[in-house]
């Protein structure tokens, strides 16, 4: 498949409803698998579309359906993340400490990580869990996916407790601006 049948596959899919689309998910992954960061570099505007719907299926449901699939999903999450990293000086300005988080969604089996590096002005993250994180953060799938790309807001769902932190809280308020600043900045 060339890169732009791709495209075009993956915005026909966009618009689609979400139970269609979590139909052909899995397939378009795994035809973006070993592209990902390719995708989100060269099509920005439909990495951006892509995370944005992705937001409006039940993250859990799709998970516990497809549970190879969810390795896939975060890795197009995070590896466009990280790309959208490079790309804004906004978000390099608010990364002033080292953290390290692990996500773990508590109604399917999915878990995931983040790494903030201070020095490398990164943010890094994927499936499965890192050792010694400082940070833990556990709740509903969709709560931990929206903290990523901007539908919860990092200070007022802790507050409202759509999720569970475990770890110094002072590393979560530095945490915050950078998740809001990226997800702000999430094309699309």
């Amino acid at each position: 498949m060339t890169d732009g049948e791709l495209i075009q596959r993956i915005e026909a899919s966009i618009d689609k409803s979400d139970e269609e689309l979590e139909d052909e998910l899995p397939s378009l992954l795994d035809d973006i698998q070993g592209q990902t960061e390719e995708f989100a570099r060269e099509h920005p505007a439909v990495f951006g579309r892509t995370v944005n719907r992705m937001e409006t299926m039940d993250i859990a449901e799709f998970v516990s359906a497809n549970p190879d699939t969810a390795d896939q999903f975060q890795t197009l999450l995070w590896t466009g993340m990280n790309v959208l990293v490079e790309r804004t000086p906004e978000v390099k300005e608010e990364i002033n400490d080292d953290i390290t988080v692990n996500f773990t969604a508590n109604d399917c089996p999915m878990k995931g990580h983040l790494e903030v590096d201070e020095e490398t002005e990164t943010v890094a993250g994927g499936a499965g869990h890192v050792d010694d994180p400082t940070l833990e953060i556990s709740g509903p799938a969709d709560v931990l996916v929206g903290l990523i790309t901007g539908n919860v807001d990092p200070i007022q769902g802790f507050m409202q407790q759509r999720y569970e932190m475990d770890g110094p809280v002072q590393k979560g308020t530095r945490l915050a601006p950078i998740m809001n600043t990226l997800s702000s900045n999430v094309p699309g």
